[in-house]
């Protein structure tokens, strides 16, 4: 049988059709290989490699089969979970990365002159702080994450750390805005603590960097994103025109 082993699809399809030892290993290899093949974390190859763990019955080979058919069953239903994580995670980074649309519409788009919401009143907001982009963050997230909550406190067992944003228990989001004076070390500093403070697998830094602190931001992001191994760790980067 034929199988299109250069897409997750097919790898699971080889999977899918092991019926014994032999045939179930090499397709746990190929499935693993796919998937360092196209950047999963670290974390994902190791849960596969549990879930793919079975004791084989010498005495029986009845016995056996019945362990790779319970084994085969566990890494097809973790696939689903992780790239059903995957997808939430692309959507929710796509959301965050396009939030300075959602400024660009409210506050520089001319209202309708019948309304009563009057230009001269948006050109009056501003952002200052944290506490700002966080009030702003938190109206944009809340209509697709119904569930979110702000400023939640979290006992991490040596202290007590308060999420930003808090999305579910596997994922939070944390909000960075460079101000005058601070210095690029304070803002690492800050994000490194957070970095290991924080029990969630997914960490999102949302950084509104005002004040164009970031000289090379695609560079800042690869370096941070790739800091820990037993979480994701993803960054977003806002560097505003106006505000």
């Amino acid at each position: 049988m034929f199988y299109n082993i250069g897409s997750m699809q097919g790898a699971m399809e080889r999977l899918e059709n092991a019926q014994d030892s032999q045939t179930f290993q090499s397709a746990i290899s190929v499935l693993l290989d796919h998937m360092k093949k196209i950047g999963m974390d670290s974390q994902y190859l190791i849960g596969l490699e549990k879930r793919a763990y079975y004791l084989p019955n010498e005495y029986s080979d009845r016995d056996t089969r019945a362990k790779i058919l319970e084994a085969k069953k566990r890494v097809i239903a973790y696939i689903h979970e992780i790239m059903n994580v995957d997808e939430n995670s692309t959507l929710l980074l796509k959301v965050l990365e396009n939030f300075y649309l959602f400024l660009e519409n409210l506050l520089e788009r001319m209202p309708h002159k019948k309304g009563g919401i009057q230009k001269e009143k948006l050109e009056n907001l501003q952002i200052k702080n944290e506490y700002d982009v966080q009030h702003l963050l938190y109206a944009y997230l809340k209509p697709l994450y119904p569930m979110a909550r702000a400023e939640v406190n979290e006992d991490t067992g040596y202290g007590t750390v308060r999420t930003d944003i808090l999305l579910d228990s596997e994922n939070t989001i944390e909000i960075k805005c460079t101000r005058k004076g601070m210095i690029l070390k304070k803002l690492i500093e800050e994000i490194e603590a957070d970095m290991v403070h924080y029990s969630a697998k997914n960490i999102y830094f949302f950084i509104y960097d005002k004040e164009k602190l970031l000289e090379n931001p695609y560079n800042f992001k690869k370096t941070y994103e790739e800091k820990m191994k037993d979480k994701q760790i993803h960054i977003i980067i806002h560097q505003p025109k106006i505000l």
